[in-house]
């Protein structure tokens, strides 16, 4: 069995999502937030995003900037991992213990 090594809590969730490409701001398209860490978040969309696009993930009133490190495809749809610099959260890893910010 392969141990996770990430040192930071990493959340599931099922929440829409508005995602907007900084570098084309005409384009936008809805997603899923599959699930998010402190300095992460993954997206499932429909339409395939390229490494180091920047974007803006927008939902209710919450929005966070990150760069787009991997997009794979995930069944129909696309599967997209972005690295943000806010931190998403203030917590502790279970892991680890320590603090992911």
């Amino acid at each position: 069995m392969m141990k996770n090594r990430r040192d930071r809590a990493r959340f599931k969730t099922d929440i829409s999502v508005r995602v907007n490409l900084l570098d084309e701001p005409a384009q936008a398209c809805k997603g899923r937030l599959a699930n998010l860490s402190a300095h992460g978040l993954s997206i499932i969309l429909a339409d395939e995003l390229f490494p180091g696009s920047i974007v803006r993930v927008e939902w209710g009133n919450t929005d966070f900037v990150g760069e787009v490190i991997y997009c794979r495809m995930h069944g129909q749809e696309f599967l997209a991992g972005l690295k943000v610099e806010e931190p998403v959260y203030d917590a502790k890893s279970p892991q680890t213990g320590k603090r992911v910010i």
